[in-house]
């Protein structure tokens, strides 16, 4: 099975605090938010984890590097979107070179690292990509980064970000529900793409 978030922001206490994220402090947010995970995906499973499961700000240096550290406590594969917190360790820790900042993340136990990705399930084809902004035609776009602000749909997909889920992963009976959802109820000639 394949499973779907984005904006994680393990280790971030200004993300934590920003979204009023339901627990004590951030400590229990990452290890709760793992528990819940691994409640439902395992071993053989893949989670896409689309844009900002690290943090890079000017206010921390090492916040993402500890939240490498909690992959080998997920059970399933996961598969790393590169948002725009990803793409800001790049340019700051490894000189704007995407492939050396993969291979890091590869030692780690991330199973791939990638710019974006399409998958297809249920008769339909999904473009992953962090920022709305970045969507593609034809494709039903999974994509993260505003958070809640933007609500679970936009006009060509769905925002898979954790705060609109309760932490869960969307897996994809839920994204087909609510594909099959807003084909039926938002009259949107852009959306109804099959293959």
């Amino acid at each position: 099975m394949r499973y779907f978030t984005s904006d994680i922001h393990f280790c971030d206490k200004y993300t934590f605090n920003n979204e009023s994220r339901p627990f004590k402090n951030v400590a229990t947010y990452d290890r709760g938010t793992i528990k819940l995970w691994n409640k439902v995906a395992k071993k053989d499973d893949t989670i896409y984890v689309v844009g900002d499961m690290l943090d890079c700000d000017a206010r921390n240096v090492t916040w993402w590097q500890d939240a490498l550290k909690y992959v080998k406590k997920i059970k399933a594969k996961i598969i790393l979107i590169m948002g725009n917190n990803e793409w800001r360790i790049v340019d700051n820790y490894f000189g704007g070179k995407f492939n050396k900042f993969r291979e890091h993340c590869l030692s780690y136990g991330i199973h791939d690292v990638k710019k974006n990705d399409k998958v297809s399930f249920g008769g339909y084809d999904f473009y992953l990509t962090h920022e709305p902004k970045d969507y593609k035609k034809k494709y039903i776009n999974l994509c993260g980064h505003l958070h809640r602000s933007m609500g679970l749909w936009f006009e060509y997909g769905l925002n898979v970000c954790c705060d609109l889920n309760h932490f869960r992963l969307f897996d994809e009976e839920e994204i087909l529900y609510q594909v099959k959802q807003k084909e039926k109820y938002w009259q949107d000639e852009n959306f109804h793409i099959k293959k």
